[in-house]
C-alpha cells in the first residue's frame, strides 16, 4: 500500500512517510513526504533522480538563488532550502500540489516562498537570475520553456532537468545544446534520465534563440 512504502535514500537525502517518523534517525536531511495529491516522493525515479543532482552539485558549490518549476508536493525545493539553509522560490500551475507543498514545508520546517504560475510566467519570476533551476516536467513543455531557462539562469548556473524518458532526453539535451548549455552529466535510473546541464553566457553578437 501507500503507507507501507519504505524510505527512500538519494545521496544524503533520506526520503520518508510520516509511518516511518519514530524509526528514522536524527538526520538533518531527512525530509517527510508523504504520498498524495501531488507529484513527488522520491520513490519515482525522475524525482530521486533531482535529489542526487542536487546532492552532487551541492559537494562543488552553495547556490543563493534556486527554483523548482512544477515543484508538485515541494520534495526538490524543500530538500534545497534544509541542505542550504535559503528560502527557494517553488511554482506550479496547480493551486492543490501548491496547498500540499506549502504543507509539507511546513512540516519539513523548511523555506519555501509558493506561487502559482506556468513556466516562468508570474511577476515573482520574471527578473530572476538564478544559480540552480529545478524543472521535473514533461518533455514538451522543457522544450518550449529552453529559451527563457537561459534569460533565468545565470552564468555558470545549472539547470537540473527531468521527467523525460531515456529515448526523449535526447531531443531535449539537444535543443539545450543549441542554446549554448554545455552538458555536466546525466542520470540514468530505471529508464528515466535526468539532465544536468550548465548555462554558458553567449558572447555579444553570438545571441542565439
Amino acid at each position: 500500500s501507500e503507507l507501507a512504502r519504505p524510505p527512500v535514500r538519494a545521496g544524503r537525502f533520506l526520503i520518508h512517510g510520516h509511518h516511518d517518523r519514530a524509526r528514522i534517525p536524527p538526520h538533518s536531511l531527512a525530509i517527510e513526504i508523504d504520498a498524495g495529491l501531488a507529484f513527488g516522493t522520491a520513490h519515482h525515479a525522475s524525482t530521486r533522480g533531482c535529489l542526487l543532482a542536487l546532492d552532487s552539485a551541492l559537494k562543488q558549490s552553495r547556490p543563493k538563488y534556486v527554483l523548482d518549476l512544477g515543484t508538485g508536493s515541494g520534495i526538490l525545493a524543500i530538500a534545497t532550502a534544509k541542505a542550504l539553509g535559503v528560502t527557494v522560490l517553488a511554482s506550479d500551475n496547480d493551486p492543490v500540489a501548491l496547498a500540499v507543498a506549502r504543507d509539507n514545508a511546513s512540516k519539513n520546517c523548511a523555506s519555501l516562498r509558493l506561487v502559482q504560475a506556468s513556466g516562468f510566467a508570474h511577476p515573482a519570476l520574471r527578473g530572476i537570475r538564478a544559480d540552480l533551476v529545478f524543472a521535473n516536467l514533461l518533455q514538451r513543455t522543457l522544450l518550449d520553456l529552453a529559451p527563457q531557462f537561459r534569460r533565468h539562469l545565470k552564468p555558470c548556473g545549472l539547470a537540473v532537468l527531468s521527467g523525460i524518458t531515456q529515448e526523449q532526453s535526447a531531443r531535449v539535451e539537444a535543443r539545450f545544446r543549441s542554446l549554448g548549455f554545455i552538458m555536466k552529466s546525466r542520470i540514468i535510473l530505471d529508464g528515466w534520465t535526468t539532465l544536468v546541464l550548465v548555462h554558458r553566457e553567449s558572447r555579444p553578437g553570438h545571441e542565439r534563440d
